[in-house]
């Protein structure tokens, strides 16, 4: 494996963005980038990291994750919160 192939990765991200679009969209709230990334960011703020090194490492510690079942509910509980609160006070420019 060279030193190209290492990539350090937060799958917690990626947990986070299988979830948002959707929750998002169920809220009818705004869902331009900059929510998205506002509601995303609070999340995973909330969230405990879950950092791996390579794809297989990606692979297992994501299977792990999904299977303990408090972590899929924190996930979409924590979506939840940060769409209430980009949602009284977005940082974007609201149209007329």
């Amino acid at each position: 494996m060279g030193s190209n192939d290492i990539r350090l990765k937060n799958i917690m991200e990626d947990l986070v963005n299988q979830k948002l679009s959707e929750m998002m969209k169920l809220s009818n709230m705004c869902a331009c980038e900059h929510c998205k990334a506002d509601v995303a960011a609070l999340a995973l703020n909330n969230l405990p990291p879950r950092y791996v090194v390579t794809d297989h490492g990606g692979l297992y510690a994501r299977v792990e994750l999904l299977s303990v079942s408090q972590m899929p509910i924190s996930v979409t509980a924590e979506i939840q919160c940060a769409i209430e609160l980009v949602s009284q006070k977005p940082r974007h420019q609201v149209p007329e």
